[in-house]
């Protein structure tokens, strides 16, 4: 087993496109162990920070000099260290050959208040390096970061993979005893000419565009802006999956582009589909502290299963629910604000073309994994995922924010204050920059904190999509946005709940925490406890956990089991 050491460079700003790239990693090394290769991550917060005999900067810079790869990431600052870090592995580089640089700096939205004298230090570096001759290269989030490092990887690992002679063109594939061209095959052309128009129904903007712009799909510049109009115009976590497939499109053949593309084709449906379950179980919950509506057995097994999973439910899992929600809101003639989707019933039955796209989904997913796959596949996935979003083009009407913490600011003289809520507004290109400013909106009362909410046209008629879909980083007080869907429970074991990054569906536990909140009633013991960031942290994420179980009771009744202390 051949080991290759990447060495990552890059300042705190940019922690979370690390901890991706990371993932990104983990997953390249599940494909290159076949062919006897592992990278090995070097970064920063591997390194103790301990009483050494050197300084630890020292440290970096030695494990610099033993690495075959260095990466630079920069955003709005070049540090001290990094920069020395860039000088180490570039001197190392003229005397030894390696290890090689990539240099990427992000080019992303900013808030100018946040600016300081440090983006001197990155202008001043950009000089420096084009006075070396050394190219750098741009990035716009994380998803394009990878995908143009992917490119770089594949030709640099060239010479090292075992069997890299054996001949095989990647340019063909192997299809009924001939040779299909891969680049003949168009990825995103049917998807985004589809979903165009079936949002156009339904949000201005791609109406207006393909009203002026008959001829858009002759033209590359206007088929970019299709794409942006198509990610950011479906309601934020839907057009984050959107993106990404639409990204994936945009890469070099390989296998490993054939296998994503299909996975995120059905990971795209399986998300819309959990995005209304979630949106109407959240409201099922609401209706039932009012009204208690009656549900069939059948419907009572359905939410119960759905509580207990042990394992993450598929997309077809997800299409039985929905019927079942949908049913017991006709039944018991409850209001849902997603009203369009309680028209969906009749799509939702075995041999329709919604529930035929959805088997046909799962199915190719199934069989990626045992197959050499051809581009006929991946367009076969997209002609199904085309069928799925259009029947939910309407989700084009909703948005979606992330509703972070709340203060109340009453100034002197002021007859009353307002309360001032800081969110992040889920569009699905924003959020690939995860380290987005939040938007802060004033307001004379509260509406809600530490939660994602969806709504139409007032945002006070809303659906509280928490705990299911959540936001980590608003949670963990960070900053920035990270949502996540509800994936399962360990019902049998510890009773964590996982949930999914939707970025890169890497799992996110939340357990209950061992930190009691104190007794409302001593207000100074209460002071202190809520003055510690860590505490606070810890009441957000016990809070989600809470809310999960006492959802569970009250639609299925089933009550959290606790373990008995016999001793």
């Amino acid at each position: 087993m051949k080991t290759i050491r990447i060495f990552i460079a890059s300042s705190s700003e940019l922690k979370e496109d690390r901890d991706q790239f990371r993932n990104f990693i983990s997953r390249q090394n599940d494909i290159l162990h076949k062919k006897g290769l592992y990278l090995e991550l070097v970064q920063w917060e591997n390194f103790l920070d301990a009483i050494s005999d050197s300084r630890l900067q020292n440290e970096y810079n030695e494990a610099i000099r033993n690495c075959d790869i260095v990466l630079c990431l920069f955003f709005t600052k070049v540090g001290k260290y990094t920069a020395e870090e860039f000088d180490t592995a570039y001197q190392v580089f003229k005397e030894k050959g390696k290890p090689r640089i990539w240099t990427y700096f992000k080019n992303a939205q900013i808030n100018t208040g946040s600016i300081t004298d440090e983006i001197n230090t990155l202008l001043a570096f950009k000089k420096k390096i084009g006075a070396l001759g050394h190219f750098y290269t741009e990035y716009t989030n994380i998803d394009n970061l990878i995908n143009q490092y992917r490119n770089q990887l594949d030709k640099f690992l060239v010479n090292y993979e075992e069997g890299a002679s054996s001949g095989k063109d990647p340019k063909t594939n192997k299809e009924n005893g001939q040779e299909a061209q891969i680049d003949q095959v168009v990825f995103n052309e049917e998807l985004t000419k589809r979903l165009l128009e079936a949002i156009s129904r339904h949000n201005r903007k791609a109406a207006d565009f393909l009203g002026a712009n008959g001829d858009w799909a002759e033209n590359p510049q206007l088929v970019r802006t299709a794409k942006r109009i198509i990610i950011n115009g479906f309601v934020g976590v839907i057009g984050v999956q959107i993106r990404k497939l639409m990204s994936i499109g945009e890469e070099p053949y390989s296998t490993s582009k054939l296998t994503r593309y299909i996975e995120n084709c059905q990971l795209a449906a399986k998300r819309s589909l959990q995005l209304i379950c979630y949106s109407l179980i959240s409201t099922l919950w609401d209706h039932h502290l009012e009204k208690k509506p009656e549900f069939s057995p059948k419907q009572k097994e359905a939410f119960a299963k759905f509580f207990k999973n042990a394992a993450e439910e598929d997309l077809m899992d997800f299409l039985d629910l929905m019927d079942h929600l949908i049913t017991a809101f006709k039944d018991n003639k409850l209001e849902f604000l997603i009203s369009e989707s309680l028209e969906l019933l009749p799509q939702l039955q075995a041999g329709t073309v919604f529930y035929q796209a959805c088997e046909q989904l799962m199915e190719l997913q199934k069989s990626a994994k045992g197959k050499e796959l051809s581009g006929k596949d991946c367009l076969e996935a997209e002609e199904n995922l085309s069928v799925i979003l259009e029947n939910l083009s309407f989700l084009a009407e909703y948005r979606m924010i992330s509703i972070n913490e709340i203060d109340f600011n009453q100034q002197r003289n002021d007859e009353e204050g307002l309360y001032l809520h800081n969110y992040t507004f889920l569009v699905g290109e924003s959020q690939a920059n995860n380290t987005s400013q939040s938007n802060v909106r004033r307001e004379s009362s509260p509406v809600i904190s530490h939660a994602v909410i969806l709504f139409k046209d007032n945002y006070r008629k809303n659906i509280n999509l928490d705990p299911f879909i959540i936001d980590y980083n608003g949670l963990a007080l960070t900053g920035g946005s990270k949502i996540c869907f509800y994936s399962y429970c360990n019902t049998y074991d510890d009773g964590n709940l996982n949930f999914k990054f939707i970025e890169d569906n890497s799992n996110v536990v939340i357990n209950k925490s061992n930190n009691p909140k104190p007794d409302e009633e001593d207000l100074n013991a209460l002071n202190r406890w809520l003055s510690k960031k860590e505490n606070r942290k810890d009441m957000n994420f016990d809070k989600v956990y809470s809310l999960f179980y006492h959802a569970k009771k009250t639609l299925t009744g089933i009550e959290e089991e606790t373990t008995e202390d016999l001793f």
